[in-house]
């Protein structure tokens, strides 16, 4: 095993690492994105074509209500405006026949006769008051059936409605599934860019996990996985993806599940020497946890955070020795080859003299 220790850096250089791989990830993500939307879609199936394939009676039947009904609307509105024109026109006949026969009783009332003109006048005005009451009449008998035909024909219109949606129901299955194909097959071209360069991201984080290199490999892994997640979301259909979610899931489980059990069973070198420094850092059987009691904590009481220094009663037993756990067996204190001094057998370097001494536990 090498000496030279891969070092973690100060608290702010990890931080800003961490930081930076994140802005990374995100940039990564946003130019991604960028080339997603760049990339047109294929033209997809046309719902309309699917429906003018089918039957088009039903169709037709409900375009000719609707250009009845638009008839009827420009019908029922130029009534109504006659209707409106025959109301001003009778109330303006009135007003010169109220005037008109004013102006008779008055004169009728002064003994005197009344004007020829003022004769031919009123009856003027009676005339058209009378006709005027007669189109009023009629437009408003207009208005009527306009107004009862409209209803007609919007009943008809939403019956015709139903009858065509019902019609369409074969057709429109047939657009639903041609469209779910295009989404799918606009999947798998999307997919051509960021599915590999997922792959390859997934291959260099396994294959450099040590090198100083590795967040930015990580950072590129997060990026292309979410691409091929928001490709998998938009395109494929739901009932699909929600499997594809899932095995993604259970895959990504599965893979941590089997790091972790390897880890426990055979951990790599790094791990057993990261966990044989702090069991010594503890006083602790690096093997089956047992507390060392060697030296000054020979005779020490051992509490929940450790040996209780202020109960030592015995400073006769500082002597540096070699030492074995009484739980287990395991040689945790020997003579070092180089030195001869006494150090830990459980890690790679002597404290005295800084050799290198082999552990077999970590060959």
């Amino acid at each position: 095993m090498s000496n030279n220790l891969e070092s973690k850096g100060t608290f702010w250089q990890r931080l800003q690492s961490i930081s930076l791989t994140l802005l990374l990830a995100l940039l990564l993500i946003w130019f991604f994105g960028f080339l997603r939307y760049d990339v047109s879609d294929l033209e997809g199936p046309d719902r309309q074509s699917f429906i003018d394939a089918g039957d088009q009676v039903s169709q037709e039947q409900l375009d000719d209500l609707n250009s009845q009904q638009r008839l009827n609307g420009r019908e029922l509105q130029r009534n109504r405006n006659l209707q409106k024109d025959y109301k001003a026109s009778k109330e303006n006949a009135r007003q010169v026949m109220e005037e008109i026969s004013a102006l008779h009783r008055l004169s009728i009332e002064q003994g005197l006769q009344p004007p020829e003109e003022d004769v031919l006048a009123l009856a003027d005005a009676r005339s058209r008051f009378l006709s005027s009451q007669e189109k009023l009449e009629a437009a408003n008998i207009a208005v009527t059936e306009s107004n009862a035909r409209n209803f007609e024909l919007t009943d008809d219109i939403s019956k015709q409605r139903e009858l065509v949606r019902r019609h369409n129901i074969p057709a429109t299955k047939l657009y639903n599934d041609a469209y779910d194909s295009h989404r799918v097959r606009v999947a798998i071209y999307k997919l051509g860019i960021p599915l590999p360069l997922f792959l390859m991201a997934a291959w260099l984080v396994r294959r450099y996990r040590k090198s100083p290199y590795r967040p930015i490999f990580f950072a590129f892994l997060v990026a292309t996985f979410w691409e091929v997640g928001v490709i998998a979301f938009q395109h494929f259909p739901r009932e699909y993806f929600k499997y594809i979610a899932i095995g993604v899931a259970i895959l990504i489980v599965g893979m941590f599940l089997k790091f972790t059990l390897r880890n426990l069973s055979a951990p790599p070198k790094d791990l057993l020497l990261r966990r044989y420094r702090e069991s010594y850092e503890k006083c602790r059987c690096p093997r089956c946890d047992f507390p060392i009691r060697k030296g000054i904590l020979r005779d020490v009481v051992w509490g929940k955070k450790g040996p209780n220094l202020p109960n030592i009663t015995d400073a006769g037993h500082q002597e540096e020795s070699s030492y074995c756990c009484p739980s287990c067996g395991t040689d945790l204190f020997g003579e070092c080859d180089s030195c001869q001094k006494i150090t830990h057998s459980l890690l790679p370097n002597c404290e005295n003299c800084g050799i290198a001494t082999p552990v077999e536990s970590l060959e």
